[in-house]
């Protein structure tokens, strides 16, 4: 006769030729822990490239910053809640879960469900509205309305899924205790929308600014540079259609737990790539500022070649994140480089000022300061 006791019987009867077991059954736990720590540690770099270029460079920071950070953080306890529940058994078979384990499982996954769908919202945003920083100008393009309806678009999807998760199930407690009074969604149905509407949205975060670069009157080269910047987003669209393929095993299956682990860790993976193509524009910031300026540390103690005032490319917004510009090397100088500009344009002026009256060279020299935070 079968058990009925909760605590010693399984989900799922054990399919042929295998046995329950609660002691020390099979786990997915050593692939959870080793694919977590190479995904954070891949992250973190990028994570502080952003911090770094907020502190040194830029020394403020915008709403996407901080959106960033937070996404992180998101990330972060996705991931601590992921972890905890393959603690509590989900790295198991079902055969190898009891039904009081499951229900805490649920619960937990509950609440794994609800922090990957604001952080990925969080951190597909980031990625929107750099994008309308980086391509779009004060005239509104056609760049310009794609960029925004992409991030109202994304906005509305993310924040109704982030409540059809909250709300699952009403009551609540019913999403981990299917035996109480009450209504539920198709959280099947639900998890395959939240699968393929993410990867519309990671198409979409990849193919926008690759759109809106190859409309750029600019050399090939130089499209090519700005596009790596950005080729990032291309991972994320391909470890979307595999948490989709996922997905959809997972409502073919039964194996529901040892499949959700798998499906978790690539999730996970995708999360962590979006927040990546948020930061990465930052990195070649980093290098630039690392790297030794040609610029004098001082105007008092050193004397210029007169340069001609150079005109601002219409490109100085792209090429702020190219290393092969040199003359943005030092965006972390105090004095900017409209600053520097101007007072070399005064120098070369001067040489060529009338005398003053009386024939001599005594002149009244007018200076001005310009400051221009470089953002």
């Amino acid at each position: 006769m079968a058990s009925t006791d909760p605590t010693q019987t399984p989900i799922l009867p054990p399919p042929p030729g295998l046995t329950t077991n609660f002691v020390n059954p099979p786990t997915l736990m050593p692939a959870v822990i080793v694919g977590t720590t190479i995904i954070h540690l891949f992250t973190l770099p990028f994570i502080l490239a952003r911090a770094y270029v907020n502190a040194y460079v830029m020394k403020a920071c915008c709403i996407e910053d901080y959106l960033s950070y937070i996404s992180y953080v998101g990330c972060i306890t996705y991931t601590a809640a992921i972890v905890h529940a393959e603690t509590v058994g989900m790295a198991r078979h079902m055969w190898d879960i009891s039904m009081v384990t499951f229900t805490e499982i649920s619960y937990i996954c509950n609440i794994v469900f609800v922090c990957y769908t604001a952080t990925s919202g969080l951190a597909k945003t980031v990625v929107f509205l750099q994008l309308k920083k980086i391509f779009t100008t004060r005239f509104r393009g056609v760049v310009f309305w794609v960029i925004v309806g992409s991030l109202i678009a994304n906005a509305l999807f993310y924040t109704a899924m982030f409540f059809l998760y909250v709300f699952t199930c009403w009551p609540r407690e019913k999403i981990w205790k299917p035996s109480i009074e009450g209504k539920c969604i198709d959280s099947n149905k639900l998890n395959m929308a939240m699968g393929t509407l993410n990867v519309i949205s990671d198409v979409e975060a990849f193919v926008v600014p690759v759109w809106a670069i190859w409309k750029l009157s600019m050399k090939l080269q130089r499209k090519i540079a700005v596009l790596a910047i950005f080729g990032v987003g291309a991972i994320a669209v391909a470890i979307g259609c595999v948490g989709l393929y996922y997905r959809v095993i997972l409502l073919q299956q039964s194996d529901f737990s040892w499949l959700l682990t798998q499906a978790g860790l690539i999730c996970m993976a995708e999360l962590a790539i979006v927040i990546i193509v948020g930061c990465c524009p930052y990195v070649p910031r980093v290098k630039n500022h690392l790297r030794p300026s040609s610029t004098p540390e001082s105007y008092e103690n050193s004397k210029r070649t007169p340069v001609p005032l150079k005109q601002r490319s219409k490109f100085y917004h792209l090429e702020k994140y190219l290393d092969t510009n040199a003359s943005v090397s030092n965006l972390g100088s105090s004095v900017s480089e409209e600053h520097l500009e101007l007072h070399q344009y005064c120098e070369t002026k001067s040489k060529y000022r009338p005398k003053g009256f009386g024939g001599d060279d005594r002149v009244i020299m007018r200076t001005t300061h310009v400051e221009q935070s470089v953002s």
